[in-house]
């Protein structure tokens, strides 16, 4: 699997705490990247699509480059950075005004030179002419006259673009159309239940960051590829959990970003531990992804391990988390190692499946003909309930995916009915992996749908 090539990159690079991801989602014209005022926020590198001028460019934001630091996280930081410069067509190179020249603005600069890149001296946090004028000693970094910029006041940012737009043309290798519809897929699930290194197996890439350390997916990660001809967007996204087990003001706003990464998707992905069943935090998941209409995918993570175990099988397994939770058997479940990569080949064909019936559309004379043969009304009730009269259904909307069933009276509509409904639903129609919502409209005057005659 390749990763989906655009013309032109724009790379973002610094120390931390420089302002690189505000910078991002200045450029981008949302709020994308998380910004807190904590150094090391960003890790991976992300990923989105920019207008410059007249051209649509990728855009790369990077983590923060530490002078000295050697732990095992910030040696894959570095590696990510370096990974980036290589594959940029043009350097956004961003300082800081308030804290001047550092040993690692100059280490940076080092590296920068032997690249060869097209070089942007961006010089951020110049709120004021007094920091505008303290961010000529950028200067001596030797890539030409900085350019002061405030993020959070917006100065300089319009010239920035400019000279961006420039810089892209000057690189002779820009989209001059806009980007086609990408099938976006978020990979989502609990921290630790191997997310990122997923994302790596099925890229083939060491792509994204990954580590024992609980939170070191802190943003929601854009990766453009392509599979067999076709451009897909993966967004790596932070681990979901419980509000009372959040200790961080940093994991507060990833959550918020995992969850905004699942109402922009197409399909979710959701990642189970094979050795921790199914939790509560998972059944949490499921359920946002549900109330937001995305299709999804379960995937058992680390089979490779559960499946050690004597006498276990997919069989088994499956039926044992299904019984903790029915709301499981409505989605498609696949079981993978993402360390040896078993298992991983067919997700995509999988995830198009279910992107697929996202757009199916079923007849009103062939959903009335199901519920004419299958009538809710005739189901078992408790003693002393009304039965409620149900009229004829339509599907009232796609994406999500909605239908409308006329009754008598809703009041009267038990939960029992609605589950009566779906599973029909599920049973005549392609609609596995994909949340059903069913809404009741009372219709007193209406009669039973009846077709016209050769429909």
């Amino acid at each position: 699997m390749k990763n989906a090539k655009s013309n032109t990159t724009i790379c973002i690079v610094g120390r931390p705490n420089v302002g690189k991801s505000s910078l991002f989602n200045v450029l981008l014209g949302q709020r994308r990247a998380v910004v807190v005022e904590q150094s090391g926020t960003t890790r991976d590198r992300h990923e989105a699509v920019i207008k410059a001028g007249r051209n649509h460019v990728k855009l790369v934001d990077t983590g923060g480059y530490l002078l000295e630091d050697k732990d095992e996280l910030s040696l894959q930081v570095k590696s990510q950075i370096a990974s980036a410069i290589t594959e940029a067509s043009v350097v956004l190179f961003v300082t800081d005004a308030i804290s001047g020249i550092s040993p690692a603005d100059e280490e940076v600069a080092a590296i920068l030179r032997k690249s060869d890149k097209p070089i942007i001296m961006v010089v951020n946090k110049t709120d004021n002419d007094r920091l505008k004028n303290d961010a000529l000693e950028f200067f001596q970094l030797g890539f030409g006259e900085p350019l002061p910029i405030s993020c959070l006041h917006r100065r300089g940012v319009r010239t920035l673009k400019t000279i961006v737009a420039e810089s892209v043309e000057a690189a002779g290798a820009a989209v001059g159309e806009e980007q086609p519809r990408c099938l976006k897929i978020a990979v989502v699930g609990r921290p630790n239940v191997g997310k990122s290194s997923f994302i790596n197996s099925l890229l083939k890439d060491n792509r994204v960051i990954v580590s024992d350390i609980p939170g070191t997916t802190r943003d929601s990660i854009d990766t453009f590829f392509n599979w067999e001809d076709e451009d897909y967007i993966l967004i790596d996204t932070a681990g979901i959990r419980h509000k009372r087990k959040i200790k961080k003001v940093v994991d507060v706003f990833s959550i918020m970003r995992s969850k905004q990464s699942i109402k922009r998707a197409d399909v979710v992905v959701l990642l189970l531990d094979a050795a921790d069943g199914i939790t509560k935090d998972d059944l949490g998941i499921l359920n946002f992804i549900a109330e937001e209409g995305k299709g999804c995918l379960i995937l058992v993570n680390k089979w490779d391990l559960a499946g050690e175990v004597e006498g276990l099988t997919i069989e088994d397994y499956e039926e044992q988390i299904i019984d903790a939770s029915n709301e499981l058997s409505k989605f498609p479940l696949k079981f993978i190692s993402a360390k040896t990569g078993k298992g991983v080949v067919g997700v995509i064909s999988a995830v198009k499946a279910i992107d697929s019936n996202l757009d199916f559309k079923a007849s009103t004379v062939r959903l009335n003909k199901v519920f004419e043969e299958n009538d809710p009304s005739t189901i078992s009730i408790p003693r002393r309930k009304k039965r409620p009269n149900f009229l004829y259904i339509t599907q009232s909307g796609r994406r999500p995916v909605e239908f409308t069933y006329f009754v008598n009276s809703p009041s009267m509509v038990l939960p029992i009915h609605l589950s009566f409904i779906e599973n029909k639903l599920r049973e005549n129609f392609p609609f596995a992996g994909i949340p059903i919502k069913i809404n009741l409209k009372a219709s007193r005057k209406a009669r039973k749908f009846s077709p016209k005659p050769g429909s």
